[in-house]
């Protein structure tokens, strides 16, 4: 399937691999071996990406770019060894499942999903709880309303509404908007036979009426997962560009080689790494300061949080919770959104209630916290992720945190507190 190669990304990689094909002469044995494996790699994942999209897309599965390349190989598998409904059976444990720990990064992708906070959230309760004939009416809501409002003119599903943006998985390929078809087709009569795929029009219209199961439900999620991607790559298009643009070099097939095997040595030091189970109360102190978390250093840019909300530092709140406010794309107009959220917020305390490393550069810090709001008290659970992550945006290496090459940034997975009135 041609469009995956039109990924300005994978372009780079081919013609890479394409033009030491020319001098391979001049290459050692092992460089040439070492070209081979990146090769077959790359071709690997483009079949795969390819088989994928021909076989889910017509049952109305959406890919996207954060989608797990083992979940992607694994379906594929089982499709060809099970068929095609128990291949399908694989997608939904994941999305009954597995896909828990990734929901955190929708509402951040946009102002317009971030707007639909609650919602997104209600929609994830219904469908985890399995009452799937209430998640699915909301999730086709929060798809078709974000979209209009991203759009400003158009729903996902009207026609003429164009899902493209560059170097992007769902928007170079045309599976969503395969998908986008066949979820808007036309169902002119009531029809009372369970269906397995979301068609907007005979759910929200009410003439599908046994539409409630997992089928239906996780291919909605499935779905918001690829628009949220799509509208958070549209939205930094430009941006991304002007950074290839200036980043971009022409690469020799050396340093290809160079930056695989620092790759491959990075993954067994990543292997290596041994988790540490950390006791809040005994290991660590409820409410410390920063020189108290040294050795855990995920936990200080939480500290650093929580001071610069009690000192109203606006400024630096916007920065610190970047992630947060994504959607913004100056740091002025983050400062803004941090001053909006928290300005009538006073934290009174707060105290660590778990703390779960979850990775070598990923950890879940849980915190409660306590403020005061217009004269009332008010008291909530933050959930927050924080990822190690380069310092520098274009770094060609993998920022680990033994290596010093990077810094602790927070992910908000779950601050629905702090938006209750």
């Amino acid at each position: 399937m041609k469009e995956f190669e039109n990924l300005v990304s994978i372009q780079e990689l081919q013609q890479q691999i394409n033009a030491s094909k020319l001098f391979s002469i001049f290459l050692s044995k092992e460089q040439r071996k070492q070209r081979k494996e990146i090769e077959e790699q790359l071709n690997s994942l483009l079949n795969q990406m390819r088989l994928f999209s021909e076989r889910f897309s017509p049952l109305g599965w959406c890919m996207y770019d954060s989608m797990s390349v083992p979940l992607i190989e694994k379906a594929n598998q089982v499709y060809e060894t099970g068929g095609a409904e128990a291949a399908e059976h694989i997608l939904i444990d994941y999305y009954k499942g597995e896909v828990k720990d990734r929901i955190h990064q929708i509402h951040h992708k946009s102002k317009e999903l971030l707007l639909r906070y609650e919602l997104i959230k209600n929609a994830f309760e219904e469908h985890f709880a399995e009452r799937y004939y209430a998640s699915v009416p909301l999730f086709l809501i929060i798809v078709d309303g974000a979209v209009n409002d991203f759009t400003k003119s158009k729903g996902l599903f009207a026609e003429g509404t164009e899902v493209t943006a560059w170097d992007c998985l769902v928007g170079c390929n045309d599976s969503l908007e395969n998908i986008k078809n066949v979820f808007n087709k036309g169902r002119g009569k009531t029809n009372s036979e369970e269906i397995r795929m979301p068609y907007r029009n005979g759910i929200l219209h009410g003439r599908d009426l046994n539409y409630g199961n997992e089928y239906v439900s996780c291919k909605c999620v499935a779905l918001l997962f690829a628009v949220a991607e799509w509208m958070a790559m549209k939205n930094n298009e430009d941006k991304r560009k002007e950074k290839y643009q200036k980043e971009h070099e022409e690469i020799s097939l050396t340093q290809t080689i160079k930056r695989y095997n620092q790759v491959q040595k990075d993954k067994q030091e990543i292997q290596e790494w041994k988790k540490k189970y950390v006791v809040v109360g005994k290991d660590i102190p409820e409410c410390g300061t920063v020189e108290d978390y040294e050795n855990y250093q995920y936990i200080v840019p939480v500290i650093h949080f929580l001071q610069y909300w009690k000192n109203k530092n606006y400024g630096i709140l916007g920065m610190v919770l970047k992630n947060m406010f994504s959607y913004e794309t100056s740091e002025k107009k983050r400062a803004g959104e941090a001053r909006k959220l928290f300005e009538n917020k006073t934290l009174n305390t707060y105290k660590l209630l778990e703390i779960e490393e979850r990775g070598c550069g990923m950890s879940k810090v849980v915190v409660n916290v306590t403020w005061g709001s217009n004269g009332e008290e008010k008291n909530g659970d933050l959930v927050l992720g924080v990822s190690y992550v380069s310092l520098n945006q274009g770094a060609k290496e993998t920022a680990l945190p033994w290596k010093n090459n990077g810094e602790w940034v927070i992910y908000p997975w779950d601050v629905s507190a702090l938006y209750k009135e």
